[in-house]
């Protein structure tokens, strides 16, 4: 019961952290009007915003400016996500190896409470945050998961799988977002 409780109280923070920054973000102009009439793709400029992860820390999204974003976009239902979520993590592990600058971030698309009960089940080794709005999703194109995507630090997306990932495909994915760091390691071996 007490459990519940708290993790009730962790996702009405969460959801009001997230309401704010939605708040200040479209206040202040930073947030993209537009919505795409398709689903991401590559060279798609994603709008930057700002949403609260689980652990109530602020996750800047597709930040100018901030080095290559990688997005593990989901479901806590999705049967095929919950199937890629090993990928993920053998992604992450491997760019933190790597020691790979870039920020990598799960958003996922169902409400705060869901989400937070979803990452304490599956302690991800990286952020997870519900995308702000259903109005959010649709400008990042968010039509089907799961989504993993590489956005460059000028905000544009460089490459997506809409699929669970496959072993050659996390390779790949590793290569996409942090290519730098995969040249050093193979140097390094030789």
């Amino acid at each position: 019961m007490i459990v519940a409780l708290a993790a009730c109280g962790a996702a009405i923070y969460l959801w009001r952290q997230n309401v704010e920054l939605r708040n200040r973000a479209q206040s202040s102009g930073n947030q993209s009007t537009s919505t795409p009439t398709q689903r991401i793709r590559e060279e798609y400029e994603l709008p930057e915003f700002t949403a609260r992860d689980t652990e109530g820390r602020e996750a800047r999204i597709a930040a100018r400016g901030a080095g290559n974003t990688l997005l593990f976009i989901f479901s806590p239902a999705c049967d095929r996500c919950e199937a890629g979520m090993p990928a993920w993590v053998k992604i992450s592990k491997k760019l933190a190896e790597l020691q790979s600058n870039a920020h990598v971030i799960a958003l996922s698309t169902a409400d705060s409470y869901t989400t937070v009960q979803y990452a304490r089940r599956m302690k991800p080794p990286f952020a997870v945050a519900p995308f702000p709005s259903v109005e959010m999703q649709k400008q990042y194109g968010v039509t089907e998961v799961p989504l993993t995507v590489v956005v460059d630090a000028k905000g544009v997306v460089r490459a997506v799988w809409d699929k669970p990932l496959d072993e050659g495909e996390v390779a790949d994915v590793v290569e996409t977002v942090c290519p730098e760091c995969v040249k050093r390691a193979a140097n390094s071996t030789r």
